[in-house]
């Protein structure tokens, strides 16, 4: 066999597992998708479920108010006076709106987790295609062994540090750090 036969064997065998890990991908990329939506559906409900209640605790509250203004016009003096039936009425809203909010943040630390998996797929699928041109290109004698022990060592160190680095992007989202200072935190990391 020559060399022009290996090298378009070891290109078909590449091109093959290419086609697959895009086949997978797109297959989980797209149940993913449906999932997400999903649950960011649910997150929306759980979102608009806790703004009914909201306005039904700020018009018990304005009754509140009521209740005390016409006391005061009526008695001239500021004593307390009894709500604890606004309050009963309040407490099974209030009992629900925390319940609400308990779900939201696992539904959210849910998808943030699956959001982490899928990037880390994404991360693996990228340093396996990664790796596939290097062996080609090494195979081919397109690049010294040297060089591809140096760009896959580099592929390999971003891959490992994926969950570094993805921390590192949701402190910049919630301005824990600033950007600068992820970068330089990622070229330590990297480099």
């Amino acid at each position: 066999m020559g060399l022009f036969d290996k090298v378009s064997k070891v290109g078909k065998t590449a091109a093959s597992s290419a086609g697959n890990a895009l086949g997978n991908a797109a297959t989980s990329i797209g149940s993913s998708a449906v999932n997400t939506a999903k649950e960011q559906g649910e997150l929306a409900g759980l979102k608009s479920e806790i703004n009914v209640i909201e306005k039904e605790l700020d018009a018990s509250y304005i009754m509140i108010g009521r209740k005390y203004v016409d006391y005061v016009i009526e008695n001239g003096e500021m004593p307390g006076i009894d709500v604890s039936d606004i309050l009963k009425m309040l407490e099974p809203k209030l009992e629900r709106k925390q319940e609400l909010q308990k779900k939201i943040i696992e539904l959210e630390k849910r998808i943030k987790e699956k959001d982490a998996l899928r990037d880390k797929q994404a991360a693996e699928e990228e340093y396996l295609a990664g790796k596939e041109k290097l062996d080609k290109a090494l195979y081919m004698g397109v690049i010294e062994q040297s060089d591809y022990d140096e760009k896959l060592a580099a592929l390999a160190k971003k891959r490992d540090n994926f969950e570094i680095m993805r921390k590192l992007d949701q402190q910049v989202q919630m301005g824990i750090i600033t950007e600068e200072e992820k970068n330089a935190k990622l070229y330590e990391i990297l480099n």
